[in-house]
């Protein structure tokens, strides 16, 4: 009687990067031999076992993905993606305010990996992360979606625009409001230099901000129920870029120019 796929997949740390490892194309039982760092003897029975199958086929010497091992390993790829995501702190994950994410992006959560949580000194929490702030000044563009401003908010968009760093600005009404009662002349002067589009969001931010620059995304969001939390997330691999600039476009796309001020 044959395993199911799951035991084919899960069950074998060789069977599993295997398929992994074959994803990019197909090797040469020598160059598998290599990668897993194994001998013959130890990795043939598994590559038989993926062959009875039907996940890849071995045509001499050399090893392949079916097209139903193709379709296997996209998915079983997210899978440990969003797995090696969740397990860097499942405390941290487990304990978020998620629902926000569109399902698309929800389902791409893999692409974050490799990530970074931080937990700031109190002497930190109000100010912008150095290390997302070093990316910024070296970018060409920072997009944000936020619910607040750091005290020395005038101060770092100017000096982000002092290094030609474009910046696209998403804010809640709440944030719009206070920004046109508290703000609007610093905004004003901000505004002046040509390097600045702000945006009010239709849709509720239960998160406090969520950043893109050229090189990093930077979260900081809430706990369940809303319930504030210092701790933040940088991560700054290319997918996690695309992945933070295609939530941004998300966000834009159901914004409207804030042009009150």
């Amino acid at each position: 009687m044959k395993k199911s796929l799951i035991e084919v997949i899960f069950m074998s740390e060789k069977r599993k990067k295997v398929l992994l490892l074959l994803q990019d194309g197909p090797m040469r039982m020598d160059a598998l031999l290599d990668a897993l760092n194994t001998n013959r003897q130890g990795l043939l029975p598994q590559i038989k076992i993926l062959e009875d199958h039907h996940l890849i086929t071995k045509e001499g010497d050399l090893c392949s993905l079916t097209t139903i091992g193709e379709q296997v390993v996209k998915r079983m790829s997210s899978l440990l993606g969003i797995a090696e995501v969740l397990d860097n702190d499942i405390d941290y994950w487990g304990s978020r305010e998620l629902a926000f994410i569109p399902p698309a992006l929800l389902e791409r959560l893999y692409e974050l990996e490799p990530c970074t949580i931080i937990e700031p000194d109190m002497s930190d929490l109000y100010e912008m992360n150095r290390k997302f702030s070093e990316k910024v000044r070296i970018s060409e563009s920072m997009n944000m979606v936020t619910t607040f401003l750091y005290p020395d908010f005038f101060d770092l968009f100017s000096d982000y625009m002092k290094h030609g760093v474009k910046i696209s600005l998403i804010v809640s009404t709440e944030l719009a409001d206070k920004i046109m009662t508290d703000y609007r002349n610093e905004f004003r002067e901000l505004m002046k230099k040509g390097r600045l589009n702000m945006f009010v969001s239709d849709l509720d931010i239960p998160f406090l901000s969520i950043a893109q620059n050229d090189h990093c995304i930077f979260l900081r969001l809430l706990k369940k129920e809303l319930a504030f939390d210092s701790k933040q997330v940088m991560c700054c691999s290319q997918h996690a870029r695309r992945w933070g600039k295609d939530f941004f476009n998300y966000y834009l796309e159901n914004s409207r120019p804030f042009t009150e001020i």
